[in-house]
């Protein structure tokens, strides 16, 4: 195991307000040229990781995977480095325990040699696990539990799922999961109960679609399987969602649903799922969406509002004209935070159906990268990813439920996007949520727009919010807009990385430039816009 003996820069001082409400909290930086790859960062019980591929200077085919640690406080370790072989790319990760896996595959086609790093965060081990006998699939996630890896793709255009041991070598293909007319909407791990969950679209020889949750212990052997559908409304057509993690084993799926064969947006349903894979489940309209029009100008709402009560008093089909999609469930104690994207896509008024979902972020962003899609960030290549597709897409909203324990819609609201086009899919910004307060980050371009909700009322909305130094002395001559990353950390706190390059004067008084890559904490609080209120 090498280490770079390079500086590791930490700037850790007194944080910047850059406005009334958000604060710079601390940064780290390490060197980077504006041309290598960015790090990949992800959170850690203690801090973060991060880590990369980069290889050596010059024409040397050489290559190594580098990776340093952070606490909370963005106070860092100096990189390590584990050297990889050549001509293998990066293509999957997962982090179990205290172990860092990364997924190498030799080339573009689905037959050739795999290879799996293990290394020890504690003692920087590294241990070699070549991947044989396993299904020659367009690889779609990666997990690893108990040192055993999850491997789900697609093989003659139907899902399969296989558990390597990673220790033994074994391999066996799971069950119940290969066959016609399947797609695989979400694959979570539960590590606390030694278990996975596998969200499934069907289709039947009716056509009729529907959502089935599949449990599997980590020796592939099904524990029980829940058809989820709208009982007694055979009009009706469930066919995406998310999936909760078990709490005292029963579980909730949220999503969109719609008329079958017609209007694929109608609203959303909530279906809690008991210990028995007993449900019930509630649908939500239009008609319960009180506020759902306020991302519009006052004019544009006011007509929407009006022709809303026309159709609800003339018991007609409430339809949404545009994509409703779920993108992620915030679980409180008492609670379920849904937030959904709404936008129009090129391809159509609605996005297709079959083979093609709206929350399917597998077919842009598989193998642990779901919110970091083709074409931006890291340099990724897909093999069956279409990175060359013309559709655009229009980002009308944010919005925002509150539901109880037993789905009872408490509030909602929407935050308008304004509109942006972009050819990216996934999903459009970071959510905080403290059961009162919730905070909604999204990067536009190299700058921050940050929006706030208290108990659901829009108190703060797309107020934009420049990237600052938290060292005052030092200026940013620029910013690679594509290497930007912006997550939700843990309770109030964002995580913004990227690269840039940093004007500073030297020792000498002369002035330099820097390149980095660099990772800033940053916090989102109302206390400050209290303070900012009381200060006027």
């Amino acid at each position: 195991m090498n280490k770079i003996l390079g500086v590791f820069f930490l700037m850790a001082v007194l944080p910047i307000y850059v406005s009334a409400q958000v604060q710079f909290v601390s940064r780290a930086e390490v060197p980077s040229e504006w041309d290598d790859r960015d790090y990949l960062v992800l959170p850690t019980q203690d801090g973060t990781i991060a880590f990369r591929v980069k290889a050596k200077k010059g024409f040397s085919l050489e290559q190594r995977l580098q990776y340093f640690f952070t606490d909370r406080e963005l106070r860092g370790t100096q990189v390590y480095e584990v050297p990889v072989k050549d001509y293998f790319d990066l293509i999957g990760f997962d982090l179990d325990d205290e172990y860092l896996y990364t997924l190498f595959q030799k080339g573009e086609s689905y037959s050739n040699e795999k290879i799996v790093y293990e290394i020890n965060l504690t003692n920087h081990q590294v241990r070699e696990v070549k991947l044989d006998n396993i299904l020659e699939m367009e690889l779609q996630e990666f997990l690893i539990m108990d040192k055993k890896a999850i491997l789900m793709g697609m093989m003659d255009y139907r899902p399969a799922i296989q558990l390597l041991d990673t220790e033994t070598g074994s391999v066996l293909t799971v069950q119940g999961v290969y066959a016609n007319e399947v797609s695989i909407l979400q694959l979570r791990k539960d590590p606390e109960l030694k278990v996975f969950d596998v969200l499934v679209s069907k289709r039947d020889r009716y056509k009729q679609r529907s959502l089935s949750i599949m449990t599997f212990d980590m020796e592939g052997n099904k524990l029980r399987e829940v058809k989820v559908e709208p009982e007694n409304r055979p009009d009706l057509e469930i066919v995406e969602g998310i999936l909760t993690p078990m709490d005292d084993y029963s579980q909730v799926l949220i999503g969109p649903y719609g008329q079958r064969k017609r209007d694929p947006n109608m609203g959303v349903y909530f279906s809690r799922i008991n210990e028995f894979g007993e449900y019930e489940n509630k649908f939500l309209t239009l008609a319960d969406f009180q506020h759902f029009y306020n991302y519009l100008p006052e004019k544009q709402k006011e007509r929407r509002e009006r022709k809303l009560a026309r159709d609800i008093e003339k018991e007609r089909d409430l339809v949404l004209p545009n994509t409703l999609v779920t993108r992620e469930i915030v679980a409180g104690k008492n609670y379920f935070l849904v937030y959904n994207d709404y936008y129009l896509t090129s391809s159509g008024r609605f996005s297709p159906r079959d083979m093609m979902y709206s929350s399917d972020f597998y077919r842009y962003a598989p193998l642990s990268m779901r919110n970091r899609v083709v074409p931006g960030g890291y340099p990724w290549y897909y093999p069956g990813t279409d990175v060359m597709s013309n559709n655009e897409y229009k980002f009308m909203a944010a919005q925002f439920l509150l539901l109880d324990r037993e789905g009872k819609l408490l509030w909602d609201n929407s935050l308008s996007l304004e509109d942006v086009t972009t050819t990216n899919p996934g999903k459009y910004g970071e959510v905080s949520f403290d059961g009162s307060n919730l905070y909604y980050l999204y990067l536009d371009d190299t700058k921050l727009q940050l929006s706030y909700l208290h108990n659901g009322e829009i108190e703060l909305e797309n107020e934009e919010v420049d990237l600052v130094l938290i060292d005052e002395d030092e200026r940013i001559k620029d910013t690679q807009g594509e290497s930007l990353s912006l997550s939700w950390w843990y309770k109030d706190y964002f995580l913004l990385s990227g690269k840039q390059r940093i004007r500073y004067l030297s020792e000498s008084g002369k002035e330099e430039i820097r390149e980095v890559f660099f990772m800033t904490k940053i916090r989102a609080d109302a206390s400050l816009m209290k303070e900012d209120e009381e200060a006027q």
